[in-house]
């Protein structure tokens, strides 16, 4: 029952939409996250995928790539992306999903998740930070909107939680930068004991536009698929 991550899947089965423009690693990228995938993942495993998911504009357009996850090997757990155009209300997913017959996708907003016997899954999409130069006033309310999804999800999360528990924290926008090590994400995971924040949004190794590492007793990581090489993270 191990738990892994990936993120910014940017799948377009069903689509001509060719991910190749940003480099050739992308070449055929469903196929090397099926490959590894396959490899890694148990059906008793859990994978959670933070976001930027499909690139179709509704459920039906996306439904390939829901197929197409549906079919590797777990249990997953999404969470929505910038790029996620096809996310509607959770309770329209669900019941989508339900309909469709598939039965190994679960929604991560506002709950938590126990993942294991150790551990619970908690997260939100989060949102650009105030000290990027890109954040404007309209911002402010979906930052902290984000803010509160986030105290929900792990509120819940304490109420289950055990001595013996670790709690992770799926974000898809990054909750701290070089340029902002110290945010209301950050203080609010240390605030409830984290252990582990993973993200995504960040292609490549972006250094420059992400940290990962521990600080303060939590470890981030970035689980963007190009960076991981398309591979599922273990947790």
């Amino acid at each position: 029952m191990a738990l892994f991550a990936i993120s910014d899947l940017h799948l377009a089965i069903g689509m001509n939409k060719p991910m190749d423009i940003f480099g050739v690693h992308w070449e055929n990228h469903a196929r090397q996250i099926e490959q590894a995938w396959n490899l890694s993942v148990s059906p008793s495993d859990t994978v959670v995928i933070a976001g930027d998911i499909s690139w179709g504009m509704t459920l039906s357009q996306a439904n390939p790539d829901f197929e197409f996850i549906e079919n590797l090997p777990g249990r997953k757990i999404i969470i929505k992306g910038n790029h996620d155009y096809w996310w509607s209300s959770v309770t329209k997913i669900e019941n989508y999903f339900k309909e469709i017959g598939f039965t190994s996708i679960q929604i991560l907003k506002n709950n938590s998740f126990r993942v294991d016997e150790n551990t619970l899954l908690c997260g939100t999409r989060g949102w650009i930070l105030p000290c990027e130069n890109t954040f404007k006033q309209s911002d402010d309310i979906i930052f902290k909107r984000e803010l509160g999804r986030l105290r929900t999800s792990l509120s819940s999360a304490q109420e289950i939680r055990t001595p013996q528990d670790e709690i992770v924290v799926a974000l898809h926008y990054p909750p701290m930068l070089p340029i902002c090590m110290e945010t209301e994400f950050t203080k609010m995971m240390e605030e409830f004991g984290v252990n582990r924040c993973l993200f995504g949004h960040i292609h490549g190794n972006g250094k420059e536009r992400s940290f990962e590492g521990e600080q303060n007793g939590v470890i981030y990581n970035n689980t963007s698929a190009d960076k991981l090489g398309f591979k599922p993270l273990q947790i």
